[in-house]
């Protein structure tokens, strides 16, 4: 009888203890009992959760002379400042980015002087509202194409109020955007054919065939003069084609003739005495390449249309 009471008592304690415990977690995550902090609201979406700072990526043409928007928020439980609150960002030390790059494997390098106007401001948070907003002047026509270039900024100080922790330093990735850069339509006549060997094709192969009606595909700028290509797929457009990583194509801007290189597979090349160009007139790539030409070649016949912008 001893022992069933003590098993009762000592289940009902380790009960309590796990509802309390409970009861502590979900007080602790209830947006009612915190208070509220001032942030840096989300400028896009986070290119990558769980690093040490939120890194966020934009892109613009080098003819443009863009003016970045960020905004500056009252984020909590209280809906609006209960005062004007001025906040002070200004640049982060390049050490932030050197973290961020330890942490998640990245070779992201400090914005070079030449590509922003920026060094810091003061914004107002005014009483009754919650956000304040102020633009970061850049020159795209100077970002470097070789490097993968961030500007680091952090809320220094403010007038009242609690800093967050989280969103107080952000990154902000920015790149230009060649002229070939954008988003683009396969065109009748695509088409990818798989081989066996060197010299015979697959048959019975569902991954052959046109690839006119396939999903867009993405050039995205990698230089002056090269795009890398993605969501390139297979014949009915279900799977993407692998073995050929980091798919890229670079115009010489004197003829417009195309050269295809992947720097995941060292065999990717035209195709010899094959149409490799772009049409400046109708923004259209037209691409012959293969790979893996000693072994299990595949063959790839690619017309793409520009659509939009990425």
């Amino acid at each position: 009888m001893k022992k069933i009471i003590f098993n009762s008592l000592l289940a009902l304690t380790i009960a309590t203890t796990l509802s309390s415990c409970l009861k502590d977690s979900v007080t602790d995550l209830d947006p009612s009992k915190g208070v509220n902090v001032i942030e840096f609201a989300n400028p896009a979406a986070i290119v990558k959760t769980g690093a040490p700072y939120s890194l966020y990526t934009f892109a613009y043409a080098t003819t443009e002379t863009p003016s970045l928007p960020i905004t500056v928020s009252y984020s909590g439980p209280q809906e609006f400042a209960p005062q004007d609150i001025t906040v002070n960002i200004g640049l982060a030390p390049a050490s932030t980015i050197d973290t961020y790059n330890t942490a998640i494997g990245t070779t992201y390098s400090m914005l070079n002087g030449n590509g922003f106007t920026f060094t810091g401001t003061s914004v107002v948070i005014k009483q009754g509202t919650n956000k304040a907003t102020f633009t970061i002047p850049l020159k795209p026509g100077q970002f470097d194409f070789s490097k993968q270039e961030v500007l680091p900024i952090t809320i220094s100080s403010a007038s009242s109020g609690v800093i967050s922790g989280n969103f107080r330093t952000i990154l902000l990735n920015v790149n230009a955007k060649n002229a070939y850069d954008g988003i683009y339509t396969p065109q009748e006549g695509s088409f990818v054919q798989r081989y066996s060997n060197p010299t015979t094709p697959t048959t019975g192969d569902a991954l052959n065939g046109p690839t006119g009606t396939n999903p867009d595909v993405t050039l995205t700028t990698v230089s002056l003069t090269t795009v890398q290509i993605g969501n390139l797929r297979w014949s009915g457009g279900s799977s993407g084609v692998g073995g050929i990583d980091n798919l890229q194509a670079t115009v010489d801007p004197a003829t417009n003739l195309v050269t295809m290189k992947a720097l995941g597979n060292a065999t990717l090349a035209n195709i010899p005495g094959s149409v490799n160009r772009y049409d400046p007139a109708t923004k259209t790539f037209t691409l012959n390449f293969d790979w893996n030409q000693t072994s299990t070649k595949r063959v790839y016949s690619l017309k793409i249309k520009y659509k939009g912008s990425r």
